[in-house]
């Protein structure tokens, strides 16, 4: 390990709360004034064989009232943030929430201008980076006016514009993820047969091509220090389920582009095996540790009959839905082989009726 991944893990170390501490964070849109947040505690759990009895999740860990048009991210170590865009005219004195699970404290930063989907919300240090169709945002702290602050908060939140636009279309993304140095964040894209990825490094405010290629996830991938690489889901129809590793690219060379680095397919799948469990959509949550994951599965025992436009208006799922929890420990084996270890399927819970399927396609959890 070089001495700046071993400081960068050290930094890291101090920002993350006590293990043991650590609890899985559910989201919902299944309040008719906003969301809800159910919590896991996956430490607790043991582990079954089979098909699990479904169970209800717990009361809600809290509920946000929020437009039903929010995006949910989490930055700034324990805080969960509830974005939505407002009219910067008509709407200036619009404020979304940011929920600290340790604290159970909600304070509250500007709404944003605006942001076209798709959006990629990116957190680096104190700093909260937003790309979207049409903008690319920072949010930052800064020293409170006297109108909003309170003994319970000495900073306040604002949304900066950034001229750096990137050198590509936001709706061509397939992935991204975190330089393990924490300064830089990598884009693959993917036009026609083209491949490319790109760094922004947050220090420099530069975008950089950095090859011809894409890393081999699907949406966010996660720097694992153990591996010293990045790990995410694979969502291609051949390989849905399998976990990708990827080496962390040398994006500071002199010649400027850099090759394509190592890739790995995990052989084991971790989706539902259960010949009655009709995938809906999933999330690879990284829990830290020992190189350890969850995937958050939502399936459906029913037929989903609803056509394209049901699905484009956010109506609910026909039948049951539940969500499937299954985490697993990685590793290479002798071989040099990615392989999945400790694989256990935790438990299936009900989803709440009224959550959508545009919200249980790619399900929204945290692990913090």
């Amino acid at each position: 390990m070089s001495a700046r991944l071993q400081e960068c893990d050290e930094q890291r170390g101090k920002r993350m709360p006590k293990r043991g501490r650590e609890r899985l964070y559910l989201v919902f849109d299944d309040w008719c004034h906003g969301y809800s947040i159910r919590m896991v505690n996956l430490l607790q759990h043991t582990a079954g064989s089979g098909h699990p009895a479904p169970v209800h999740f717990s009361e809600p860990f809290c509920r946000i009232m929020a437009p039903l048009v929010s995006y949910f991210t989490s930055a700034f170590g324990s805080k969960i943030l509830a974005v939505f865009s407002r009219d910067p005219e008509a709407d200036s004195e619009s404020y979304f929430p940011m929920l600290d699970v340790r604290s159970r404290c909600v304070t509250f930063a500007p709404g944003q201008g605006c942001p076209i989907p798709p959006i990629y919300y990116l957190p680096v240090g104190n700093e909260l980076f937003s790309l979207s169709f049409c903008s690319f945002e920072m949010l930052c702290s800064e020293e409170l006016s006297p109108r909003l602050q309170d003994q319970s908060c000495g900073m306040g939140w604002s949304w900066k514009q950034l001229s750096e636009k990137p050198p590509f279309y936001v709706d061509n993304v397939t992935s991204y993820s975190l330089h393990p140095q924490e300064r830089t964040f990598l884009f693959s894209t993917k036009t026609g047969a083209t491949e490319a990825t790109y760094t922004f490094d947050t220090e420099k405010r530069s975008w950089k091509l950095l090859g011809y290629w894409k890393l081999p996830f699907a949406g966010c991938g996660h720097f694992d220090l153990g591996l010293n690489c990045f790990v995410g889901l694979s969502k291609e129809p051949d390989t849905l389920g399998q976990l990708y590793s990827c080496e962390v690219p040398i994006y500071d060379t002199d010649d400027g582009l850099c090759p394509c680095p190592v890739v790995k397919l995990c052989k084991e799948n971790l989706l539902s095996e259960c010949p009655i469990d009709m995938h809906v959509g999933a999330t690879l949550v990284y829990m830290g540790g020992k190189s350890e994951f969850c995937l958050v599965q939502c399936v459906s025992p029913d037929q989903d009959r609803m056509d394209e436009e049901d699905v484009a208006h956010g109506v609910q799922l026909p039948g049951r839905r539940f969500y499937c929890l299954t985490t697993s420990s990685l590793s290479f084996n002798k071989d040099k082989e990615l392989t999945t270890g400790n694989n256990r399927r935790l438990q299936y819970y009900k989803v709440p009726k009224e959550a959508t399927k545009p919200f249980l396609q790619d399900p929204v959890a945290f692990w913090m």
